[in-house]
């Protein structure tokens, strides 16, 4: 029973952390390294944190590909470490929800 519980909470922060994909944002990322860095402001996708970037190597300029198969053959960059709060702050709320939603029906 915890099992399908704790999975289904995962589950619907998966697909919130996903859907997050639909607000844009802005992050600075590395537009040119000859010899010293240079950040520049680039497109982003995300919430409440910008995770996934716009690639300045690979993928036009200005755009993000947010499709499931772009994101997998890494057409753009994800940011881990942005993505991992995003999503350990959709798995609370999915937590604090299902948790108020046992509670109201009680």
């Amino acid at each position: 029973m915890h099992f399908k519980t704790i999975a289904a909470t995962c589950a619907l922060a998966a697909i919130l952390t996903y859907s997050s994909l639909a607000v844009p944002g802005r992050v600075s990322a590395v537009c040119s390294n000859l010899g010293t860095p240079v950040y520049c402001p680039v497109l982003a996708y995300g919430f409440p944190l910008p995770f996934l970037a716009d690639s300045q190597a690979i993928s036009p300029v200005g755009s993000v590909a947010r499709d499931p198969l772009s994101i997998l053959i890494g057409e753009d960059d994800i940011l881990w470490a942005r993505l991992g709060l995003t999503s350990l702050f959709w798995l609370l709320v999915a937590a604090i929800g299902r948790l108020a939603w046992r509670r109201w029906r009680a």
